[in-house]
């Protein structure tokens, strides 16, 4: 069934100025559908992959900014098992921390639902759940930190290995090779090293504490399985990049607890058509991230307008 194209030729049979009603009014439909389907509450959080806009910052990132929209999201949810709808390329560790401790304060049982892409910090925050649900089009990512290192992001453990490799040089041919590593070492700052390493200790131990504490709670090697899932997935020299999708297959290898959607038909295209209404609704509006539940909660987030520059006064 090509939905997509479905909702496109329904739009195009709308007059312009109603679109965006309908597109409000198939979502909310959709939501309720779904919650009605599941009996659990139901919360979206999107980000628009495509507007991301370097001079204003990483707008469609996880973001401490989250942490006022996500208090509306589960204050009028007063169930204890939730499902999120996340859409994400994933963003701060820390910020991270903060929203799924937010969640765990508020629901027993979080399941969460991958339609398409739940990326790096993203994929860290699905760790937190108590099962995973993908199917053939869902991806997670690899959750190596990547540092901003001179207006650019690099992997904090290829910092770290470039290190070390010069130091074992440096140490095995002695110190007249030392002018050809000092343009590597000039370009960083004295503690980066331990920046970087800090980062890939704080990404690895958050998802592996809550692959024990939530996914793997009821597991008596629960310990021994975070563990082994949160070093691998952490690990830029398994996976190469750090945009290297993780797909269904390669979740359930790894062990995660992976709810497959291709067994629950109808509830797969309910989730497929919402992302798809959502993909339409941002690419024909500003928002850049989108913020709902079952009951009524709907917040956005907008590209902010900058003010034109004024003219000095004579």
């Amino acid at each position: 069934m090509q939905i997509f194209q479905q909702l496109l030729s329904e739009l195009d049979r709308i007059n312009p100025e109603n679109q965006i009603d309908y597109i409000n009014k198939y979502r909310q439909d959709k939501i309720k559908e779904i919650a009605d389907l599941t009996g659990r509450d139901f919360i979206i959080y999107v980000s628009d992959f495509k507007k991301n806009v370097p001079q204003l910052g990483l707008l469609n990132s996880i973001t401490w900014e989250d942490k006022t929209c996500f208090v509306d999201l589960v204050e009028n949810l007063k169930g204890h098992e939730v499902d999120i709808f996340i859409h994400s390329p994933g963003g701060s560790a820390e910020a991270t921390d903060l929203l799924v401790s937010l969640l765990r304060e508020n629901f027993d049982n979080i399941r969460f639902i991958v339609p398409n892409m739940a990326k790096s910090a993203a994929t860290m925050m699905v760790l937190s759940g108590d099962e995973i649900l993908m199917d053939e089009k869902s991806e997670l990512g690899p959750i190596d930190p990547q540092i901003q290192i001179n207006g650019n992001f690099v992997p904090a453990q290829t910092v770290i290995d470039g290190f070390e490799e010069a130091k074992t040089i440096i140490k095995e041919k002695g110190p007249e090779i030392l002018p050809a590593y000092l343009p590597l070492l000039n370009k960083y700052d004295l503690h980066i090293l331990q920046i970087c390493e800090n980062a890939r200790k704080l990404s690895e131990n958050l998802a592996r504490d809550w692959l024990t504490q939530y996914m793997f709670k009821n597991d008596k090697n629960k310990k021994q399985k975070a563990k082994k899932i949160a070093t691998q997935l952490s690990s830029h020299k398994i996976y190469l990049s750090h945009g290297r999708p993780i797909k269904i297959q390669d979740a359930k290898k790894m062990g995660l607890k992976i709810n497959d959607l291709r067994d629950n038909i109808q509830l797969r295209n309910n989730i497929w058509e919402l992302y798809c209404i959502i993909e339409i609704f941002l690419d024909r509006s500003p928002i850049i991230k989108l913020y709902e539940n079952n009951k009524g909660t709907f917040l956005i987030k907008q590209i902010p307008v900058q003010p034109l520059p004024q003219k000095p006064k004579i």
